[in-house]
């Protein structure tokens, strides 16, 4: 320190312009200095969706919630779990501390959630993880001048120009919203389900046992293990008309077409 003070006793004018200099140089550099306004964070949370139908809440935690709850919160550095349902839904948010690795607790959870997959062929549950990095950069809307039909719409979106995106180099994710979707819905005749002594309940639960895919097991042959599995998902109106729901006698089925009407259309 006093070699510092006797140079610039003896070179004031120097040391001055050097003390200027680097006052200078640091104005400039803070001038040009990047915020990161967006900075690279890894979410410590992970979202298991599951939907399942059209099963009620009470149903939905009873199967679905309570057991997966518990199964998340026996992985490391899980702070809090916690769910939403609703009808055919639910939501379950597993909360880690930030310094977990987040790759690690996304592979860990989708092990754990792996075999209610396998429970439960008529539900669809999906580990996801929300990145603060992932939002989109280009929204697109498209239409055909010659078409009327947004099923067509969707179903082109979603099997071409979709697939087409994905492959694209540096693209991450394509995500397809405000389609469209067409549903069948079963009118019930009440005088009609009155005189074969069905009800609602009971055309509903039919259906509902017929179009459903099935684990049927496996088998192993010459070394090699093949997975069974029955394939009962509706293609088509008339294969909903053809489910029997009841029988009006021993020997006499009714099917849905009887008591009620299938149609298809929008939601």
């Amino acid at each position: 320190m006093e070699r510092i003070a006797r140079l610039a006793v003896a070179f004031p004018t120097t040391v001055l312009m050097a003390v200027l200099a680097i006052l200078l140089l640091g104005y400039i550099s803070l001038q040009q200095l990047g915020v990161d306004l967006f900075p690279d964070l890894s979410n410590p949370r992970l979202f298991i969706e599951v939907a399942a139908g059209e099963e009620p809440p009470e149903e939905m935690e009873r199967r679905y919630v309570t057991p997966m709850e518990a199964a998340a919160a026996r992985g490391r550095g899980v702070e809090r779990v916690v769910s939403i349902v609703q009808t055919g839904r639910a939501q379950v948010t597993v909360q880690y501390g930030w310094a977990a690795d987040m790759d690690e607790a996304y592979l860990d959870l989708q092990k754990a959630m792996a075999d209610f997959g396998q429970r439960n062929d008529e539900s669809t549950i999906t580990v996801s993880q929300q990145d603060p990095n992932a939002v989109p950069v280009i929204v697109a809307a498209f239409y055909h001048p010659d078409s009327d039909d947004p099923d067509a719409l969707r179903q082109t979106a979603e099997s071409i120009i979709r697939n087409e995106l994905i492959r694209l180099p540096g693209v991450a994710a394509v995500e397809l919203v405000g389609a469209r979707q067409m549903e069948v819905e079963i009118l019930a005749d009440a005088l009609t389900l009155d005189a074969f002594g069905l009800t609602v309940e009971t055309v509903a639960g039919a259906v509902q046992r017929a179009n459903r895919n099935l684990a049927g097991g496996s088998i192993t042959e010459m070394g090699r293990r093949y997975v069974i599995r029955g394939v009962g998902e509706f293609e088509s109106v008339a294969e909903i008309e053809d489910v029997i729901v009841g029988y009006s006698k021993p020997d006499a089925s009714v099917e849905t077409r009887t008591p009620s009407d299938p149609n298809s259309g929008e939601p």
